[in-house]
């Protein structure tokens, strides 16, 4: 009998524990919340700027800076301006192709008031790199340019050709893709006329960049 109530008393006891731990309640804490979708980066890229320099006409039998060639008298005043506009979009992470217009005018007068001045213009595909993925960039292209002069020394015409670009610079970020970018670039054209060989510059400028 005694044997009989110690194996009732063991099996009521573990009942409801045994049911219980069968129906245990639920985890208490909520899951966590789920990551904010991914936004698709833009792809294009925009880069414009303005600056300083200097360039060379290749004459046949002699090379002239752009301000010697233009000049006609002693006092000639003078002036220069480089500037940059580039547009393209990202193939790669750290990869840009992109279409450029680079040049640089020559221009100043004479005391007796006469004008003179000096365009070279290079319309290129470039590409655009970031070796380190942001600040540095190298960039490089080939394409057709363009040489058009005013002014009694060098005489009024224009030339068209070829040319290879080279350049380098650092995009500083300034928030989101907005960059301050400082660039340097050098250009050498082709014309092959008998007056105009060919003809060089470079440029140093300060612009505004969307990376």
């Amino acid at each position: 009998m005694r044997r009989l109530l110690l194996v009732l008393s063991i099996l009521g006891i573990s009942g409801p524990v045994a049911a219980s731990a069968q129906y245990a309640y639920p985890y208490a804490y909520p899951p966590p919340p789920r990551p904010p979708p991914a936004v698709a980066e833009d792809p294009f890229y925009l880069n414009l700027g303005l600056g300083f320099g200097n360039g060379s006409a290749d004459l046949g039998t002699s090379s002239l800076s752009l301000h010697d060639w233009l000049a006609q008298a002693p006092g000639y005043s003078q002036g220069i301006l480089g500037f940059h506009a580039e547009g393209g979009v990202r193939i790669m992470p750290r990869l840009y192709v992109g279409l450029d217009l680079t040049g640089i005018s020559a221009f100043g007068s004479a005391p007796n008031g006469s004008q003179a001045g000096a365009t070279i213009l290079d319309y290129d595909p470039v590409l655009t790199f970031f070796p380190i993925g942001d600040g540095l960039f190298l960039r490089g292209g080939a394409g057709l340019s363009s040489l058009s002069s005013y002014g009694p020394a060098a005489g009024s015409g224009t030339h068209f050709g070829t040319d290879v670009l080279l350049g380098a610079g650092w995009a500083f970020r300034l928030g989101g893709k907005a960059r301050l970018t400082l660039g340097i670039d050098w250009s050498q054209q082709f014309f092959g006329a008998p007056d105009l060989t060919g003809s060089s510059f470079w440029t140093g400028r300060i612009g505004f960049g969307w990376y």
